[in-house]
């Protein structure tokens, strides 16, 4: 198959198909293009994490939908107090139909590979070898949530190993260390999930209009320069203005017509943190609705820059205490050792991810027929997003936020470093 350049995983490429000329044209790709967004749209909670991530990093990037998997699947096993606790923080209303709506978004999620775009997700249980996991728990774990149950014997070496090469093959030789062998010295249960998406720009950025340009950062109450390369394309986009942030808010589509990266861009150079603290799901999915195809002129800054978190101390800042404590209740999770089983918790949650954007697309595209000419009119907005912003992207069939973040310094690529491992006393 014809390579990729990773897009930190994501890619960019355009393809348009010319019809016969004695033929009605077939409508290629853009003529195709419409956006609505879908009924079940994002969750309140990937707003949530958002925010909470943003007060403790200038870049961010993390995958909402691949955390709340983990977590339905876990409450799959819970009972209780513990299960008591998942329904209030993540609004659960029973097992039955919480496994049946994520069945239904992997199974979306979980197509073949395109020319157009790769999307691998996964998430994994890793149990300690002295205890089983019950076979219902089994059952539902790999038809339900596409997860698998490792017995793994902690806390030896080779534990570590076999979490960092699962990851490793998911992310496609992304992400190498999820975990460090002294992080699992009084492990029973660990929880990792991992996301890797390449994809093609619908309409890509001519490589001959890049340049070099200032990105304003924003440092405390000063702001500074510094000199970022920018990509450009004037195009139709779907585009709206949204003066109850303050902001503007243009989409990007994939090819192959089921992803796309939306941008919000605030109106002034520091308008990020007052950005941050209006978003919520409900006002912003009422203003995706109200996007309409304009005439754009885009300015992106490229970047490329990983994020690492462990995720415990924001999932109990929201409610979810009981499953990292002694008094967790996981009865339906696994049997055998009855003192490892009192012990069963989870010991951390964990998630690595990375993200690269540039103008380039796949090697294919280096073969086709590009023709976006003549199809521009009058440019009717322009987003030169020239200073910190939010970015997410969705898969507009279940309206799933595989990715969120924000940049704020698109010269930062370093994740930041993770905080020591304290378990739960």
């Amino acid at each position: 198959m014809l390579g990729y350049k990773p897009l930190g995983f994501f890619v960019v490429a355009i393809v348009l198909v010319r019809g016969q000329q004695t033929e009605t044209p077939a409508p290629n790709e853009e003529e195709k293009d419409v956006y609505y967004p879908a009924l079940n749209w994002s969750d309140s909670f990937d707003w949530k994490l958002l925010k909470e991530f943003s007060s403790e990093s200038r870049n961010v990037v993390f995958s909402p939908v691949s955390l709340r998997i983990v977590l339905a699947l876990l409450y799959q096993g819970s009972s209780g107090a513990t299960e008591r606790e998942f329904q209030n923080v993540l609004q659960f209303v029973d097992k039955s139909s919480v496994r049946e709506q994520y069945q239904y978004v992997l199974t979306t999620l979980e197509v073949s590979e395109r020319n157009e775009y790769v999307l691998n997700m996964g998430s994994r249980i890793f149990l300690h070898s002295e205890i089983e996991p019950k076979q219902k728990f089994a059952s539902i774990a790999k038809d339900f949530f596409k997860t698998d149950i490792e017995l793994t014997n902690f806390p030896e070496t080779n534990s570590s190993r076999a979490i960092n090469s699962w990851a490793e093959k998911l992310t496609n030789g992304r992400i190498t260390q999820l975990v460090k062998p002294d992080e699992l010295k009084d492990t029973i249960m660990l929880i990792a999930n991992a996301v890797y998406f390449k994809g093609s720009w619908m309409h890509h950025f001519p490589k001959n209009q890049s340049y070099f340009g200032n990105f304003y950062i924003v440092n405390q109450d000063d702001i500074l320069t510094v000199s970022v390369p920018y990509m450009t394309v004037e195009q139709s986009f779907y585009y709206v203005e949204a003066p109850n942030y303050d902001a503007k808010i243009l989409r990007l589509p994939y090819k192959g017509g089921r992803y796309s990266m939306l941008v919000i861009l605030p109106n002034s150079k520091g308008g990020l943190p007052a950005l941050l603290k209006r978003i919520n799901l409900y006002s912003l999915k009422a203003l995706l609705y109200l996007m309409d195809k304009r005439t754009v002129k885009v300015t992106l800054p490229k970047f490329k820059f990983d994020y690492q978190k462990r995720m415990g101390d924001a999932l109990k800042k929201f409610g979810l205490h009981q499953m990292f404590q002694n008094t967790a209740s996981f009865p339906g999770i696994a049997r055998g050792n009855n003192t490892l089983l009192r012990k069963l918790v989870v010991s951390d949650v964990i998630q690595k991810s990375g993200i690269e954007l540039d103008e380039t697309g796949t090697v294919a595209y280096a073969a086709t027929a590009v023709n976006i000419g003549n199809k521009i009119g009058e440019v009717d907005a322009f987003f030169e997003a020239n200073h910190p912003f939010v970015f997410f992207i969705e898969e507009e069939t279940t309206g799933s936020i595989l990715f969120a973040g924000k940049l704020e310094n698109p010269l930062e690529q370093d994740p930041p470093p993770l905080p020591a491992f304290k378990p739960e006393v």
